[in-house]
């Protein structure tokens, strides 16, 4: 098992604080939860630790990743996974960009039903 954090994949942390990968193919603050998901999608057997520290940054968030890459190089496991945690990332906000469309349409909806009881309402008396 080998140890993946988040913040290898850092476009705004410089090489000497722990970024291992192109500036072009990180992303901006990744979450161990991306890292997780982009290792499933490559179909690679992962686990989360919460509870560890990057030891560069230990202000930063918690969380590694543990990733069997099965006998390959780390370097070239990095390189295959940076594009799918940009694109994990990605996918994580839009969802909850979406999530809160849904959620703000509900609460609308919810009110104009209100407005149209209430209106209805006068019209009775």
């Amino acid at each position: 098992m080998s140890i993946f954090w988040p913040q290898y994949f850092d476009k705004n942390r410089p090489i000497r604080l722990g970024r291992r990968v192109s500036k072009e193919n990180a992303t901006d603050k990744p979450l161990v939860e991306d890292v997780l998901t982009a290792a499933k999608n490559l179909k690679y057997v992962a686990e989360i630790d919460t509870q560890s520290k990057y030891p560069r940054s230990p202000f930063d968030a918690n969380g590694l990743v543990m990733i069997d890459i099965m006998g390959q190089k780390k370097n070239w496991v990095l390189k295959k996974m940076a594009p799918e945690v940009k694109l994990a990332k990605e996918n994580r906000i839009s969802s909850a960009k979406l999530d809160r469309v849904k959620k703000n349409r509900k609460k609308h909806k919810a009110k104009t039903e209100l407005l149209k009881s209430k209106i209805e309402k006068r019209k009775k008396k």
